[in-house]
């Protein structure tokens, strides 16, 4: 049995977002195990500090674009709902 008609693009469209979060999961995993890998036995000096400081910039704006994916992909999930609707209507005759 397949999808119904009136989810196809709501179905599929939550079909990538869970690639996505899987993928997002695995990344911040990997950030994880760098971090567990820095430590004052690792590297040491200013050069250390400078790239400590600039690694963990980076994955900061990295966590908040992440942390930005739950409202977005709910958004994307409903206006994929709305577009298989309004092509569900067209297609039956029922208006735009």
């Amino acid at each position: 049995m397949g999808i119904p008609d009136e989810d196809k693009l709501g179905t599929l469209c939550r079909q990538d977002m869970n690639k996505i979060e899987a993928s997002v999961s695995n990344i911040r995993a990997a950030i994880t195990a760098v971090n567990n890998l820095i430590g004052c036995e690792t590297w040491v000096g200013a050069d250390a500090d400078k790239w400590g400081n600039d690694f963990q910039g980076r994955m900061g704006a990295l966590g908040k674009l992440f942390d930005s994916y739950p409202p977005e992909e709910q958004r994307l999930v409903t206006k994929a709902q709305k577009d298989q609707a309004a092509m569900d209507r067209k297609r039956t005759g029922g208006g735009a």
